[in-house]
């Protein structure tokens, strides 16, 4: 019975995964309950089914790390929901102080009753929700770090994100043959000629895409393996895998395939260069330091050399194009919209504005031109230190940072633990998906659409498994 609970579980965690790139990528307002309940309850119920279970669980150096990041960060955002007096909000954040003192004068002028405690954050609100969905993003690598616990299972989880992969892709190819670029019939008119998937965006889409890629490759790298024992030669494995492996293999190429041709029709110079980069970083990790370099340099010609062929074979040349007109005034909001999330960082600096709120306080730094409202910074790191101060931007980026360390060494280091060429590869394509995400982040904001991280960390959770005792 326990074990059909967990199965049970572990689809329903599948089937989670499936749904939440479909409604706009998890962005709209309509789709944030079934975002954030179902990673809580099913977390809280394999956290349950686990804690019956005599073998305690031990976790991972990674898991430990990414752990206490996700607590602490958690943490952060709620501390800036706590109402405070007045003089105490005055001495952690001055700036918060001065502005909720404005509101509260304004307030009194029109004869409303204001509150003597008020939050760090400017907009409890967004802050809430962001609250929020931090807790679901944790929940799902809970969730996936205690269910996904065995070959069978990251195999499954890696197909089953490859079948997202490419029905994102043929939906996307089919919006854009037919010429209306529409997202289950809503129109977009936000940004018109380029495919977009599930997605309101193009470059969140294509980001998407991205980080499932490397699951798509390890489907076929496990049908490879696996075709023959150990030891075959070239001319064997290859019959043998024709024989009994043809099907995973076949079709990890081809969602391989379909996510490389998502981001081709969705023309992201971002997404693109963050694939190469990201599996040429991983390959010079993972190779020894003599060869560390020459190895990266290979890996990243390689991946081009693909992603070239692949423009040639689906003659979709917009990409291309597309870096040879980046327009200045591209760069120019892109880079204003940075400049503002640093400068909002100067005015909060130890707790930020409050998770969510970059779009609420933007507009005061006067970094945007007044007729153009940023919602997001184009960069991940730079919104994070804005909205969460230089506290939260260090419990975030510093475990971010040390667990992907640990996740390497722990897989590919002298001391690292004893695993099977299976489960070696997994964490491999999981660094590599991890890494193209941290590389895409210097230019967009995709860690503020839900899907992309609520998808990166049940790849990561799947990487660091817990052992039992």
């Amino acid at each position: 019975m326990r074990n059909a609970v967990e199965l049970g579980l572990f689809v329903l965690l599948l089937a989670f995964l499936i749904w939440v790139p479909m409604p706009f990528g998890s962005a709209s307002d309509a789709s944030q309950p079934m975002l954030i309940i179902p990673p809580l309850l099913i977390c809280a119920g394999a956290a349950l089914l686990r804690s019956v279970r005599q073998k305690p669980l031990v976790l991972t150096k990674p898991a430990r790390i990414w752990i206490a990041g996700g607590v602490l960060f958690s943490v952060v955002v709620a501390l800036q929901l706590v109402p405070l007096p007045m003089p105490v909000l005055a001495l952690l954040s001055p700036r918060s102080a001065a502005l909720w003192r404005g509101a509260a004068r304004v307030a009194g002028l029109a004869g409303v009753n204001v509150q003597a405690l008020h939050p760090i954050t400017v907009d409890p609100a967004h802050t809430t929700l962001h609250l929020y969905r931090i807790l679901a993003y944790f929940a799902t690598f809970l969730a996936s770090m205690i269910l996904v616990h065995d070959k069978v299972r990251r195999t499954a989880l890696a197909s089953v994100l490859g079948c997202i992969g490419v029905f994102e892709a043929l939906y996307a190819v089919r919006e854009a043959a037919m010429g209306r670029y529409a997202i289950w019939g809503w129109k977009n008119t936000l940004i018109f000629g380029r495919a977009t998937g599930t997605f309101v965006n193009p470059n969140h889409f294509a980001h998407y895409a991205a980080i499932v890629l490397p699951m798509a490759l390890y489907v076929s790298a496990y049908a490879w393996h696996t075709a023959a024992p150990p030891g075959a030669t070239f001319a064997r494995r290859l019959v043998r895998l024709v024989e009994h492996r043809f099907f995973p293999f076949a079709f990890g190429l081809l969602a391989a395939m379909g996510c490389i041709a998502a981001v081709l029709v969705s023309e992201s110079r971002g997404a693109t260069l963050a694939i190469i980069g990201g599996f040429a970083i991983v390959g010079a990790m993972v190779s020894g330091s003599q060869n560390a370099f020459v190895r990266g340099a290979l890996i990243a010609v390689a991946v081009s050399a693909a992603i070239i062929a692949a423009i040639l074979v689906l003659g979709h040349t917009e990409t291309v194009g597309r870096f040879e007109r980046s327009r200045a005034s591209q760069l120019n909001s892109r880079r204003a919209s940075i400049a503002g999330a640093f400068r909002i960082w100067e005015m909060f600096p130890l707790f930020g504005s409050g998770a969510g709120t970059y779009e609420d306080v933007v507009l005061i730094t006067r970094a945007t031109p007044s007729d153009v409202i940023a919602n997001h910074a184009h960069n991940d790191y730079a919104e994070d230190l804005a909205t969460t101060g230089a506290l939260g931007f260090v419990v975030s980026i510093v475990p971010l940072l040390g667990g992907f360390v640990a996740l390497k060494r722990n897989a590919f280091g002298p001391n690292g633990e004893p695993m099977s060429w299976r489960r070696r590869a997994f964490k491999m394509a999981a660094l590599t998906s991890l890494a193209i995400a941290m590389i895409h982040a210097l230019v967009d904001f995709n860690f503020f659409i839900p899907a992309n991280p609520i998808t990166l960390a049940a790849i990561v959770g799947a990487a660091v498994v817990a052992r039992e005792s």
